[in-house]
């Protein structure tokens, strides 16, 4: 058999079977008209129309998906079709609308794509697989401009952050949705206004606790009435909010009463800034720690006086549970503490055949008889002598008050006679002025005085006039100022006074004004009052006012 002569065999031209992917994302800074899917399609339209050897099969479009990662919608479906083997090409206007983020990209093109028998064809960027004539001068194409699209990703990623981060210094909304309790500004996005009906269930989660009702008491009571939680009321104002839930979505729990009880933007301060993404290339965020958060004050109506949230912060710090049965906190659950090891003591109860005790026990003794001793005392001793002592700090705010009420009126008094002496002394001065003025001009005429010496004296007359009637003005304001002066207060005065005539203890009585019971072995008690420091200022305050 001869070798040396041949036909030539006919060449048969491929149809590829080609995909045009279209992305398009504002996140990654795209230009609205060059990036558009419409200018996009018509660019790829043009392309295969003068290509013989390809055939269309279909679009896919990601219209809002970022370039950082290949989870997205149409590209999945398109790969779906490859493995199916209904793709065998992948065009694209240029290699950053397949994707910014460099080594994906990379794995795509240069292993996946070619282990499949996958032609890629990026058209403005004169990329074409099926037509490379140097593997390697195509890699370093494919790799370069690869990371001139991550490098535009990244430069874009932090300047949005940076531009965020500008709005939240500045204490501009830039959430999604607004907290509970508040909606957006129709007329300003970055703005937040009350929403009544939601801010009512937030003040209400507030009192309740304030009242000695605990976490899961609220949260049963929250349920029971039928209350939506935050998720359900905001899909029901109409808002395409959705929420990781299981079960039934419309139930409250106590995860969702704590963060509202914790959370600042109740108070008007704007807190913004506490999760952040980890990277550009990854959709996973991460919690930012407290002191990274960003915070503004002011920006927005409070739904909670500052005072009853610190109060709560308060209770909520001391790690005070409500019962199981009731759901109701203790009334001095979180206040005593042992004077031995400085631990709580914890509610005890007797139960003997005619009667029943309560007391509190160290309970550092009820877990180890020789770590302490027993620190006890008798419910009914302790909230006796709780009562009596707040009676005897409402006498003292009321008597001081009543002191320094006087010493006020005094002042006042004293203060207003001398501006009414001032003000007399200036107005007469000021009459003397006008009356002078008013016999230059005779002086003048019958020759007592020359044209200069008229001048002079006129302008003299002018500026005193002047002069005097700007100090009398600034004393009239004066006086008007001291008559709606108000007798001086502080914190202590403000918050015990208003308990005067108490007759029983309540929770929200004992967390406003105690600190902390600490009970010794023989029974007695030292109780630490809050605003003691305010309570030193106003001894020394009237100290000072008697000398």
């Amino acid at each position: 058999m001869r070798y040396d002569t041949y036909e030539q065999p006919e060449q048969v031209l491929r149809t590829y079977k080609a995909a045009l992917y279209i992305r398009l994302s504002r996140e990654d800074g795209d230009k609205p008209e060059s990036d558009s899917v419409v200018n996009q399609k018509r660019i790829l339209d043009n392309f295969i129309t003068a290509q013989p050897d390809i055939g269309l099969v279909d679009y896919y479009v990601d219209d809002g998906y970022s370039g950082a990662t290949f989870d997205r919608p149409a590209f999945l479906n398109m790969m779906a079709d490859i493995y199916a083997g209904k793709i065998d090409c992948v065009i694209v206007k240029d290699s950053s609308r397949f994707g910014r983020n460099a080594s994906e990209s990379g794995r795509f093109i240069g292993e996946i794509f070619p282990r499949l028998q996958v032609r890629f064809i990026a058209v403005n960027d004169l990329i074409d697989s099926g037509k490379s004539q140097s593997i390697a001068s195509d890699f370093l194409n494919v790799g370069f401009r690869g990371l001139l699209n991550e490098y535009y990703l990244a430069a874009n990623s932090e300047s949005i952050r940076s531009t965020l981060n500008m709005e939240r210094r500045k204490g501009e909304f830039i959430g999604s949705f607004a907290k509970f309790g508040y909606q957006k500004d129709p007329t300003d996005r970055h703005k937040l206004l009350i929403d009544e009906p939601a801010a009512e269930i937030v003040r209400m989660i507030y009192s309740l606790y304030l009242s000695g009702v605990g976490i899961r008491g609220i949260v049963r009571r929250l349920n029971e009435r039928g209350i939506p939680n935050p998720s359900t009321y905001k899909r029901m104002q109409g808002l395409n909010f959705k929420a990781r839930t299981v079960g039934d979505s419309s139930l409250w729990c106590d995860k969702t009463v704590r963060r509202i009880l914790c959370d600042e933007m109740y108070i008007g301060t704007m807190v913004q800034g506490k999760n952040k993404k980890i990277n550009y290339k990854s959709k996973a965020i991460r919690s930012c720690v407290p002191d990274e958060w960003i915070r503004v004050e002011g920006t927005h109506e409070p739904i909670i006086s500052k005072d009853n949230f610190d109060r709560v912060q308060k209770m909520l710090n001391t790690g005070v549970k409500g019962t199981v049965q009731s759901g109701n906190i203790d009334l001095f659950a979180g206040l005593l503490k042992c004077a031995g090891c400085g631990h709580a003591l914890i509610k005890k109860t007797n139960h003997n055949s005619d009667k029943t005790y309560v007391y509190y026990r160290c309970s550092t003794h009820c877990k180890c008889k020789t770590a302490c001793s027993a620190h006890t005392i008798r419910y009914e001793r302790l909230y006796y002598c709780v009562l009596y002592c707040i009676r005897q700090m409402v006498d003292a705010a009321v008597n001081a008050d009543e002191v320094i009420h006087r010493m006020e009126e005094n002042r006042v008094k004293d203060l207003d006679e001398g501006l009414n002496k001032q003000l007399d002394k200036q107005e007469q001065e000021l009459e003397k002025v006008l009356q002078r003025m008013a016999d230059l001009y005779p002086d003048f005429k019958d020759g007592t005085i020359n044209a200069d010496q008229y001048r002079i004296m006129k302008e003299k007359y002018e500026q005193a006039q002047k002069d005097l009637t700007k100090s009398i003005e600034k004393l009239k304001e004066s006086l008007d100022r001291s008559d709606g002066d108000h007798v001086a207060t502080n914190d202590f005065i403000e918050h015990f006074k208003k308990h005067g005539n108490i007759k029983s203890l309540t929770r929200p009585i004992l967390t406003e004004l105690i600190d902390r019971i600490v009970v010794h072995m023989d029974g007695t008690l030292d109780i630490t009052f809050n605003f003691c420091d305010t309570f030193a200022d106003l001894q020394a305050q009237t100290r000072k006012k008697s000398a």
